[in-house]
């Protein structure tokens, strides 16, 4: 399988010392092992790399993956007795997002085998894209934009959000995504105030802001991209947020290049909000990584202890949200390189879209 020797090598410096680590989360396990499904664990060695799946899904295993492909019966019992054969002694594992269920029974299971907690340390696994995740993720972005267009062409005054939001996830889905990427936004008048609007039953109106949040999965990648449009003429209050939530993304984004601090810039973005009294309407962090999930490392936030490297992909969404009133936001999606970044998204941002 194409993924294992690159992404295999990748896991392995992970290893630091530990005889094996176990990965549960099926985002991780595809990207080493190449299989796509669900139900599966995956273990590896600096010399083995083996994954385990029930009766359902042997079959899928085998064709997609390279690794030595395991069916089990009793998931933990049979993985434990595999770890004893090649003498695992200490074993990392994904404590981010293993259930409690399973640790407990892990615990029990495990005799003679140290489990270390990695999920600080293997959430940043995906972190920096290879050429093939970068063209898939661009694919993604590309079909959004596609279905977004077709549905602002045939007018969505009148109809309510939840269905124009409908009308998004067909497009998307007509033109070569597997779905959504996440729940999709589509939050009109003073819902555009609300960064998390889900769709609602109200009717779009005229002379109003209607924000979209949308992506599209593609080949198992994800984009996300975020559109402000004005059913009408903009009043001068909503033109000038516009205009400081662009001229924040775009301070942002111009400081975006490897070696950069991710809190710097978060702090430049709210820094020029702030500046202009629009601070303390911005609550939520500047942007996050995109990949196989939506929301990925690193994060770009004040609070982001990440420092940005090449080919890594994050969102930059600065937003305002005046309660009662609108809310503004921004976002596209960028790739790192050494000294600057490169768009991913390519919707034009730089004006108000306006649609009747």
């Amino acid at each position: 399988m194409r993924y294992s020797v690159q992404r295999l090598a990748k896991a392995r410096t992970y290893l630091k010392g530990l005889d094996a680590i176990l990965l549960s989360s099926r985002p991780n396990v595809t990207y080493i092992s190449g299989y796509t499904g669900s139900d599966a664990i995956a273990v590896f060695t600096d010399t083995d790399a083996d994954l385990f799946v029930d009766s359902r899904n042997t079959l899928q295993a085998k064709e997609e993956s390279s690794a030595a492909v395991h069916e089990i019966k009793k998931r933990w019992e049979d993985i434990y007795e595999h770890l004893k054969e090649l003498g695992v002694k200490t074993l990392g594992i994904e404590s981010n997002v293993i259930d409690l269920d399973s640790f407990l029974q892990m615990k029990d299971l495990f005799k003679g085998i140290e489990m270390t907690p990695l999920g600080g340390q293997l959430k940043y696994l995906r972190s920096v894209k290879d050429p093939e995740e970068l063209a898939l993720m661009s694919e993604a972005a590309r079909i959004s934009e596609r279905a977004l267009i077709e549905v602002l062409s045939e007018g969505i005054i009148g109809r309510r959000e939840k269905d124009v939001a409908f009308d998004l996830e067909c497009g998307m889905r007509s033109l070569g995504a597997s779905g959504p990427s996440f729940e999709t936004i589509v939050a009109s008048g003073p819902r555009s105030a609300m960064p998390h609007g889900a769709v609602s039953e109200r009717i779009i109106s005229a002379n109003e802001p209607v924000v979209f949040d949308f992506g599209s999965m593609y080949k198992g990648y994800a984009s996300d991209q975020t559109v402000t449009v004005f059913t009408g003429r903009p009043d001068e209050e909503f033109t000038e947020v516009y205009g400081h939530v662009r001229k924040a993304q775009m301070l942002a984004i111009e400081a975006l290049a490897s070696g950069v601090k991710a809190a710097d810039i978060d702090r430049m973005a709210r820094g020029y909000l702030d500046s202009k009294g629009l601070g303390k309407f911005f609550g939520h962090g500047l942007g996050h990584g995109v990949g196989m999930e939506v929301h990925e490392m690193p994060t770009v936030s004040y609070l982001s202890k990440d420092t940005l490297e090449n080919s890594m992909v994050v969102t930059i969404e600065p937003g305002v949200y005046l309660p009662g009133k609108f809310g503004v936001r921004i976002e596209d999606m960028l790739v790192i390189s050494d000294n600057s970044c490169k768009r991913m998204t390519n919707l034009d941002k730089d004006s108000i879209k306006v649609t009747g």
